[in-house]
């Protein structure tokens, strides 16, 4: 072989001994990198699982605190993230009545978020468990019975009674309450539009809803006030009858009304007419304006139907 081609030969052999020195120190240093990597991950993943929740932090539209939140999970102490089983916690959480829904998250290293959307209750009844105690529960929009945990008693006292419903107990609690979603509009319009009148609002009954469509009120100035569920927009009208009706007879007489019924009114002549029975049986006649001629046992208001709160 001539001398150029042996050096031809020496050249090409450097060459492919060079890629392959380069390739073999490629591979070594991926490997000396993954294996650097892998320990690292390891030694951060076995921190995050050695260290214990230290912080629960809740997020709430009610009343609930972080206390009843630890209270009703009850984690083990020492318990960490990883070793929570969140769906259950969840759960846990959603199984208190007054909880609508939950969401419960892991914040790394050490703690735990919890999100609640709570209920508003809108009344209250009286009802006896299992032991025959009796006890105030208070009732949501959507009919759900809860004792409810971290309302004010002064707030408690502002809520109204519900009468005139059924309690049925399946699985240890109560079932929602028929009709709410019809009374808790009621509730919410006369609180909203005339605070005044809500105040005085003790009692409502239900017991005539379903077959009636009406609802019954005691007041503390009226015994029994009659509203009709016929018609989507009849709450505030029917509401803003009843305190001019009111302002009426307040102007004319001090004798106790004793049944206001907004449920059969009618027109005549531009007015609402609507019966009004007195505690003790008085002329009608006597406590309307001058200007304005009853018909029989209808109170004729003197403001025009039209009006709104």
């Amino acid at each position: 072989m001539s001398r150029g081609g042996r050096r031809r030969m020496w050249g090409t052999a450097f060459r492919v001994s060079g890629a392959i020195l380069t390739v073999a120190l490629l591979v070594a240093g991926i490997v000396v990198f993954t294996d650097a990597f892998n320990q690292k991950q390891g030694k951060m993943s076995a921190a995050v699982n050695a260290s214990s929740i230290d912080k629960i932090v809740l997020r709430t539209d009610g009343v609930l605190t972080e206390v009843w939140v630890k209270r009703t999970l009850d984690l083990r102490e020492g318990i960490t993230l990883m070793e929570l089983d969140i769906d259950g916690l969840r759960a846990e959480i959603e199984t208190h009545q007054q909880v609508s829904s939950a969401t419960v998250r892991r914040r790394f290293p050490s703690t735990l978020e919890v999100s609640l959307a709570e209920r508003a209750p809108v009344a209250r009844i009286s009802a006896r468990d299992s032991q025959g105690a009796t006890q105030i529960l208070l009732v949501a929009r959507d009919g759900v019975v809860f004792p409810g945990v971290g309302f004010e008693r002064e707030f408690r006292r502002t809520l109204p009674y519900l009468a005139g419903i059924k309690l049925v107990r399946d699985e240890g609690r109560l079932r929602p309450i028929k009709g709410m979603d019809v009374a808790s509009v009621l509730l919410a319009t006369v609180r909203n539009e005339a605070p005044h009148l809500y105040n005085d609002w003790k009692v409502v009954s239900l017991a005539r809803l379903e077959d009636e469509r009406e609802i019954e009120v005691q007041s503390a100035k009226v015994k029994r006030i009659v509203f009709t569920t016929r018609s989507e927009d009849a709450f505030l009208k029917q509401i803003a009858q009843l305190d001019v009706l009111l302002d009426s007879v307040r102007a004319h007489t001090d004798q106790p009304v004793r049944e206001i019924n907004l449920a059969i009114g009618r027109m005549s002549d531009g007015r609402m007419q609507v019966p009004v029975t007195f505690s003790d049986t008085i002329p009608v006649e006597s406590v309307v304006p001058q200007e304005s001629t009853p018909n029989s046992q209808f109170f004729n208001t003197p403001r025009k139907t039209n009006r709104e709160l």
